[in-house]
């Protein structure tokens, strides 16, 4: 059965259910070259604790949380933002849910939002399970959820707070951090740092001109593959990672823990270490940046490569 909700400026269309709304107020802003209106609104709709979220928009965030197990129904708040009174009054946003999960969108007169218009989303349901997000030109929350999170956006960071599978992660212009993640972490930016924190998968990290640092939990086997351009990398891996881990950079240093055991060292800008028996070949690369490996399973004192 399809359960479906549509807010029309003060007009909710009403599926196989009814759903509340709270409607917002408009704002009239300043300056001829940016949409002058703005109002939220606000859509509750009834769904299993859970549940998936699949959310579309353009130019706009979405934050996304857990309402508990508790809770019966997603709050679904979105601001939107027109170059009209009439095309405000036109468009729509939608709140569907079909079977185990909440289909969440805007949909703008025409289908075509103008120059500047957008929609933000902050959606509130209990215990979210499998997550889609597509947006552009806005960040990206989510916090206390499971499932598999495929999260997309651009110009905007990613922020993920404890999340129980994996999470593909892809932004530009934007920083990504993932932290307390009980899976796989794969993080894709340009000009943007990435944090991997706590991770216990595997940990794929890409950016440019920007940082990265990689902290794995003690239960990750991983592999790892890290490459950054002009930016340091510091992975710090747990007792249970295992395999060979190459490491290269140029214009930057190498350094890591004593108790490793050395496969190969060219200089002191390449480096194979090679932790445990057996594994998945790892990887750290990068250009203008120095490269930092520990180990959760000792305390010494790093030192640089240079010295061994």
């Amino acid at each position: 059965m399809t359960r479906r909700a549509t807010f029309r400026f003060g007009v909710v269309a009403l599926g196989a259910f009814a759903a509340s709304f709270l409607p917002g107020c408009i704002i009239v802003a300043n300056g001829s070259d940016s949409p002058r209106y703005t109002e939220t609104r606000t859509v509750r709709v009834p769904i299993a604790p859970g549940s998936g979220v699949d959310v579309k928009t353009r130019n706009g965030s979405v934050e996304i949380a857990s309402s508990g197990a508790g809770e019966a129904e997603a709050v679904v708040t979105a601001t939107l933002h027109a170059r009209t009174q009439e095309r405000l009054d036109e468009t729509k946003v939608i709140a569907e849910a079909v079977g185990n999960r909440m289909d969440v969108r805007v949909e703008w007169p025409n289908n075509r939002a103008q120059s500047g218009e957008g929609c933000s989303f902050r959606i509130d349901t209990p215990n979210p399970t499998n997550i889609n997000v597509d947006t552009s030109n806005g960040r990206i929350s989510l916090r206390d959820s499971a499932g598999h999170a495929e999260l997309d956006t651009s110009n905007g960071s990613i922020r993920v707070m404890n999340h129980a599978a994996d999470v593909n992660a892809t932004t530009s212009n934007g920083r990504i951090e993932l932290r307390d993640i009980a899976g796989a972490a794969d993080a894709n930016t340009s000009n943007g740092n990435i944090d991997l924190v706590n991770v216990s998968g595997r940990a794929f990290a890409s950016t440019s001109n920007a940082s990265v640092l990689v902290h794995l939990a003690d239960n990750s086997t991983g592999p790892v593959q890290i490459r950054s351009s002009n930016g340091s990398i510091d992975l710090a891996i747990g007792r249970d990672f295992a395999g060979d881990l190459r490491l290269a950079t140029s214009n930057g240093r190498i350094r890591f823990d004593s108790p490793v055991q050395v496969r190969d060292m060219e200089s002191n800008r390449s480096a194979t270490l090679r932790f445990g028996t057996g594994g998945a070949a790892s990887s750290a690369t990068t250009s203008n940046g120095s490269i930092t490996i520990t180990s959760h399973a000792s305390a010494e004192t790093m030192v640089p490569a240079t010295t061994r």
